[in-house]
């Protein structure tokens, strides 16, 4: 929009200044030949008809000074040289209007990081606060109850051997769980199959301030080793006679 505005009133401006040069310029023809005219008439070198024409001439030179047009087309120069103020004046007062949105959305930003990093920072104060009472209440529930720390790992243990979340709540709370399925043993990593059987937690019988997962009253790492012996003894009497025959063969 501005930019069509601005191109019309520039060369409309260029026309109006072209005129007015061209009118300036009959204007001081017109002043020479007056001047030549009066120049005549004082010498009296000028007959009768010749001065009738040069009344004539002086009167067509006095009707172009005294011109309305000229004095239009000034006043339309005036009038857009107006509009380019007053488009020039409507710039700048876009201009500050655009800096002062600038100036108020940086501050509305500013507010807002500091009130986001306000809120952060109270977060992160009740987190830490959180966390020191659960320390606290942690400590005290060791305090209380020896076997607490035992029952956090006793809980791990059974995630790990395989149990899920409901059957492993069910065997820290000292109930029997019957199980069948796969055993994971991290000693030897790797799983074992068992039948249905019987599951508890139970006191360590080698250390009574400890907890053990007991697997048909027996201790689940013993049960893995006794699995593990006897994967390792049927391999063995397969391997052997494979041995034998080859040796043979040689």
């Amino acid at each position: 929009m501005w930019r069509h505005s601005s191109s019309h009133s520039t060369r409309q401006t260029g026309e109006l200044e072209a005129n007015v040069r061209q009118l300036q310029t009959e204007r001081q023809q017109a002043k020479q030949e007056l001047d030549e005219v009066k120049k005549e008439i004082k010498s009296e070198k000028l007959e009768a008809a010749k001065t009738e024409a040069k009344a004539a001439l002086m009167a067509k030179v006095g009707s172009l000074l005294g011109s309305g047009r000229l004095k239009e087309l000034e006043a339309d120069n005036r009038t857009l040289q107006g509009e380019v103020a007053a488009r020039d004046e409507s710039i700048e007062l876009l201009q500050k209007q655009m800096e002062r949105q600038q100036e108020e959305h940086s501050r509305q930003l500013m507010e807002l990081q500091a009130k986001y990093r306000r809120e952060m920072a109270d977060k992160e104060a009740a987190h830490q606060e959180e966390v020191s009472f659960l320390k606290s209440i942690i400590q005290k529930a060791k305090k209380w109850f020896p076997l607490f720390q035992e029952l956090v790992y006793m809980e791990k243990f059974c995630l790990k051997v395989g149990f899920n979340e409901r059957q492993t709540a069910t065997l820290i709370s000292g109930k029997p769980l019957f199980y069948e399925g796969e055993l994971y043993s991290e000693e030897h990593r790797r799983k074992f199959t068992t039948e249905e059987a019987g599951f508890q937690v139970v006191k360590d019988p080698k250390d009574k301030s400890k907890l053990a997962l007991a697997i048909n009253g027996q201790v689940i790492g013993e049960w893995f080793k006794e699995q593990f012996g006897r994967l390792f003894s049927s391999v063995k009497r397969t391997v052997e006679p494979l041995r034998r025959g080859k040796g043979m063969g040689l």
